[in-house]
């Protein structure tokens, strides 16, 4: 809104009106002051009511950290009289030529930042000095904004100007309340003292209402900062500091501001695109995010290749932020750009993101029945690396997670470490994996029924820093001797294990599994391609050797070279009479059918 100039003819007016009223005084008081040292003056009067209300508030808070500007709730247009009315009427400009007036929030916006205070007596003995940053936004589309006519700027400085009209502490008489689950104690100190405008205004003080100068004690003037005009419509102006002299015991206060600005019909108003891309280093271009800029609440989607170009944006310093990122990733820090009319500025995002991933999970069956223990599984997403591998439990259970979810949600498993009568499937393919999500791919793998005998297993486990181990299990559960009575066991077992000789694999230890019965492990793998070991139950009067049975663990370095596959070969070491026995020394050897183990070294 306005406020119409008061000419130099109607100042003239208001001082012959004045000097009436000190006539008339000085004569109501009687010949006995007479002689005396002057009339007596009322007081300096109070801030024009039709100019203060059409003031911007400023409301600073330093206990919330926040300045919140509300428009003023009176809008006032132009005229001598000032009189009020709902908007401003734009037609009131004539054809190009300037209106001149105190403008309000159906013509401009302010917008605060960068609130902060000093340190006590910093600046001003005894006080604090509260700073921030206030920039003008032209609400008007056909309309500039100029140097004012009325108020009456400093000589010789063009600009859009704001000013302090009046500062009012915010006094609080403090106290205690409980809070919280009720036994919170808040205290709030009082808030007490005085505000008055700083130095950090630009410009000195001014009397903007007459043409009296500003001697000293007048309360009629003001600091003032003068913004680059033009400002076109749709125009966002320069950040400029703002700042206030306040007691350390005072929290808060009230700053009336006054923007001056004459308006001129400039025609449509210029406007600029914004433009630039939004993706991740993680998941690459983002699709369907809102990119906003501010002030004027411009924004745009991005669609393919996370692209987006948002035009018809208003001139002048905008803030360009980003909204509706996807679940994962982390808005990034808004960026400062510059509008001009016609051109395009570029503001490109770079977002970081979780990788989106999820799990599979399933079951690994043979063909003949049941679930086939100890066989890797990996999946390689469709464009990406392997993960895992997972280990299949007793049951032929595994669950692979962390699984990358890529563009597709699909890809590939592939199995290892299948037993030797079964055939490995290949690649078996997946789809449908989301972030976060799980899908279920059970696998069954043809295998052949093996030869009746205890069946003993070399399993090699994954490559995990720089080593790996291979574990030797007999599952005396699997055959049925009638030479032994009752359930099948092994007391003891003497054997020579090859592997393929190969520099890549070097021995490290021997050991005993946990929970067997086999306890008392002695090895040799002081040759190359070759461990000569022996074990034996530690309890021959206890039948936990009966069932799955671990008979011995080694670990070896893996050492750098090139590729190359291993695989086991076991030998029988008879030096008793018997390589393999179960307690009532039946031999275990002509019935043990040993499945050799492969691994392959990258």
């Amino acid at each position: 809104m306005q406020v119409g100039k008061m000419g130099r003819s109607g100042r003239a007016r208001l001082a012959t009106v004045l000097l009436s009223s000190l006539g008339a005084l000085t004569l109501a008081c009687g010949g006995d002051e007479r002689g005396s040292t002057g009339p007596r003056l009322p007081g300096n009067p109070p801030p024009n009511p039709q100019v203060r209300s059409a003031a911007f508030i400023a409301d600073v808070n330093l206990v919330t950290g926040k300045v919140v500007i509300s428009e003023p709730h009176t809008n006032v247009t132009p005229g001598s009289a000032m009189a009020s009315s709902p908007s401003l009427s734009v037609g009131a400009l004539g054809p190009g030529g300037p209106n001149y007036s105190i403008v309000a929030g159906d013509v401009v916006q302010l917008t605060s930042s960068n609130l902060a205070a000093s340190t006590l007596g910093e600046f001003v003995p005894g006080k604090v000095r509260v700073t921030f940053d206030i920039n003008i936004t032209n609400r008007l589309s056909t309309v500039r904004l100029i140097t004012p006519t009325f108020p009456t700027p400093p000589a010789g400085v063009p600009g859009v100007f704001l000013f302090p009209y009046e500062v009012v502490p915010t006094v609080t008489s403090g106290g205690v309340s409980v809070g919280g689950d009720g036994t919170d104690v808040i205290v709030e100190a009082p808030s007490v003292g005085s505000a008055v405008s700083a130095v950090t205004w630009d410009g000195a003080p001014h009397n903007f209402f007459n043409d009296a100068g500003c001697a000293a004690g007048a309360n009629d003037c003001y600091r003032y900062e003068a913004y680059t005009q033009p400002l076109e419509a749709g125009g966002t102006s320069e950040a400029r500091t703002v700042g206030f002299d306040i007691d350390p015991t005072l929290h808060s206060f009230r700053a009336r501001l006054i923007v001056a600005a004459d308006l001129q019909n400039s025609g449509a108003a210029p406007t600029g695109t914004v433009a630039g891309s939004v993706t991740s280093p993680q998941r690459g271009a983002l699709v369907g995010v809102t990119v906003n800029v501010n002030p004027g609440s411009f924004s745009g989607v991005t669609g393919a290749g996370g692209a987006y170009s948002i035009a018809g944006v208003g001139v002048g310093s905008r803030v360009v932020s980003l909204s509706n990122l996807p679940s994962g990733c982390s808005a990034p820090p808004v960026q400062n750009v510059t509008v001009s009319g016609g051109g395009t500025v570029n503001a490109n995002f770079s977002v970081t993101c979780t990788v989106p991933s999820g799990t599979i999970s399933g079951t690994i069956s043979s063909s003949l029945g049941g679930g086939l223990n100890n066989v890797s599984v990996t999946a390689t997403p469709t464009g990406g690396s392997a993960v895992g591998p997972a280990i299949s439990s007793s049951s032929g259970a595994y669950s692979l997670s962390g699984v990358p979810v890529g563009a597709s949600g699909a890809g590939s498993l592939a199995l290892s470490n299948l037993p030797s009568n079964c055939t490995n499937p290949g690649a078996i393919a997946y789809s449908g994996l989301t972030d976060g999500g799980t899908i279920n791919v059970n696998i069954t793998v043809s295998c052949t029924a093996p030869p009746a005998g205890y069946q003993m297993t070399a399993t090699w486990g994954p490559i995990t820093g720089g080593q790996v181990t291979l574990t030797l299990r007999i599952d005396m559960g699997s055959f049925d001797d009638p030479a032994i009575p009752g359930p099948d066991d092994i007391d003891g077992i003497q054997h020579i294990l090859l592997y393929t000789n190969t520099p890549r694999l070097q021995y490290v230890s021997a050991a005993n599994v946990a929970g067997s019965g086999l306890q008392n492990i002695v090895a040799n793998g002081s040759t190359p391609g070759q461990i000569s070991w022996i074990n034996g139950s530690t309890n021959p009067g206890v039948a936990t050797q009966q069932g799955l049975q671990g008979l011995a663990v080694f670990t070896f370095n893996v050492l750098a070279g090139a590729p190359t596959t291993v695989t086991t070969n076991s030998t029988f070491v008879v030096s008793r009479g018997d390589a393999a026995a179960s307690r009532n020394g039946t031999d275990l050897v002509p019935r043990i059918i040993v499945n050799e183990g492969t691994l392959s070294i990258p």
